[in-house]
């Protein structure tokens, strides 16, 4: 029996959009929450972003892994567990965490659960929804999305203002909890493959952590340790050594965890390089702007919070008309307009000082918004387009993957120019027409410089976008 019918269609973006926005919360509202965590913990703003990092590096680890074990065992078991994993390591990180390793360990656990759910929210969209309609199935997909990360600072920033930081991990359990029960009710149990089939490479999945994991931690503490450093050398090498095993592994064994192959289409490869530049960069901005509103604009938590909510309210209005744009003009058109305004909003963001017009700030995000709006469901039906129907479950734990090393990676390097700038305008004393610069004038330098390196990011991305073939589009 098809399942392409109306009623199923909602009632699948009902699960799917429960899960994109608890995953949008926990990532937007910690971003309010780490300044006052890192007041508390006593840490530096760098030992406090690995609450973010984690979040980032445990998913990217472990959505391929997921996504192929959907494809090969089911989707509906493995939401509830997610749901589930998710909801608790919430309730547990602010009851027993009394310290920043405490909170990571739960963070780790949250992430668990995040992958579980998420690496497969993109596949059942797909799976349900014909060709024809699988820019605005992913462009809906991606206002549940922006919904979580619309509703993360600013009520995480009116909880942390009222009560304690603590409340933003305990107001994720209702949604888990109406998770668990609305995936129970709702999803249909699959048909698994024969056994014979059901096989998963797990040495393959073992490499494949290692490089990403070790890749990302290595870039994360590159500014601590120093990129000539022995832990950095050590990442790096352990990481590509893994990376090898990786591809001679997957090129070899019968039943991959990814089929090595799908990277000969040019769509394909491009779509995703073009993806993790959109992400780093989105990633990048929703990590650093936090704190130049706290503590250059002088705004409190709730104030942060609202201006922040300008980026993902413009996805929330405008995914649906992205989504459909690339349905009716193919993939290039949309997905090029959008990063032209992400590179906009990059250049005003790379502009701003502390006497800067909020409303600038937030006419700087509001682009980013907009062009995410356009770019990212042009990119993802790109993606799904060159990956045969049978294996969504792991072309929508690549997409996740993709996301995660980007959000990951833009963190980490966001912290990391920042902090390598700032440390050269110091060393070197720079002086302006009024002498030395005041502390906020070299953090304002460094941030100036940091968005810079992010317009490097959006020209690759536009150069991946003008390689992809044709207008892209589907008719299976």
């Amino acid at each position: 029996m098809s399942i392409w019918i109306p009623e199923y269609k909602w009632q699948i973006f009902f699960v799917t959009g429960l899960a994109s926005i608890v995953s949008g919360l926990a990532i937007s509202s910690l971003n309010i929450a780490m300044p006052v965590m890192a007041e508390e913990f006593g840490v530096s703003m760098a030992a406090i972003s690995r609450l973010s990092l984690v979040y980032s590096i445990i998913p990217s680890c472990t959505l391929l892994v997921f996504g192929r074990m959907a494809d090969l065992f089911g989707y509906k078991r493995q939401f509830i567990g997610g749901f589930l994993v998710f909801g608790l390591s919430s309730l547990l990180l602010p009851l027993l965490a009394t310290g920043l390793a405490g909170a990571v360990l739960f963070r780790c656990f949250q992430g668990i659960g995040y992958a579980m759910m998420i690496s497969i929210t993109q596949a059942l969209c797909n799976k349900t929804f014909p060709a024809s309609e699988r820019g605005k199935a992913l462009g809906i997909n991606s206002v549940f999305v922006s919904i979580g990360l619309a509703l993360g600072p600013s009520v995480g920033g009116l909880l942390i203002s009222r009560f304690s930081w603590h409340s933003i991990f305990f107001f994720n359990i209702p949604f888990c909890i109406l998770g668990v029960i609305v995936s129970a009710a709702i999803l249909k149990k699959e048909k698994h493959a024969p056994a014979s089939l059901r096989q998963m490479d797990w040495l393959g999945s073992l490499f494949f952590a290692i490089s990403v994991g070790l890749f990302t931690l290595g870039i994360n503490f590159s500014a601590e340790w120093g990129f000539l450093s022995a832990g950095f050398f050590g990442c790096t090498i352990i990481g590509l050594i893994s990376l090898f095993l990786f591809i001679r592994r997957e090129s070899r064994v019968n039943m991959p965890l990814m089929k090595l192959t799908l990277f000969r289409n040019r769509t394909f490869t491009c779509a995703n390089v073009a993806s993790f530049c959109s992400y780093f960069l989105q990633q990048m901005t929703l990590f650093l702007v936090p704190f130049f509103l706290i503590n250059i604009m002088l705004l409190s938590q709730s104030n942060s919070g609202f201006v922040m909510l300008a980026a993902p309210s413009a996805m929330v209005l405008l995914s649906p008309i992205g989504g459909s744009f690339s349905d009716r003009y193919g993939s290039k058109r949309p997905a090029l307009a959008g990063l032209c305004m992400i590179a906009l909003g990059c250049v005003i963001m790379s502009e701003m000082a502390d006497i800067t017009p909020l409303a600038i700030v937030i006419i700087g995000l509001f682009l980013y918004g907009v062009g995410n709006s356009f770019s990212v469901a042009a990119i993802n039906a790109s993606i799904f387009s060159a990956v045969p129907r049978e294996e969504s479950g792991v072309a929508s734990g690549m997409v996740a993957t993709v996301r995660n090393i980007g959000q990951a990676l833009g963190v980490a390097f966001g912290g990391t120019l920042m902090a390598m700038r700032q440390n050269f305008y110091l060393t070197h004393a720079v002086h302006g027409s009024s002498g030395t610069l005041s502390e906020s004038g070299i953090y304002m330098a460094a941030q100036r410089d940091t968005f810079y390196f992010g317009l490097l990011i959006v020209a690759i991305a536009v150069a991946c976008i003008i390689l992809i073939p044709g207008r892209n589009i589907e008719s299976e």
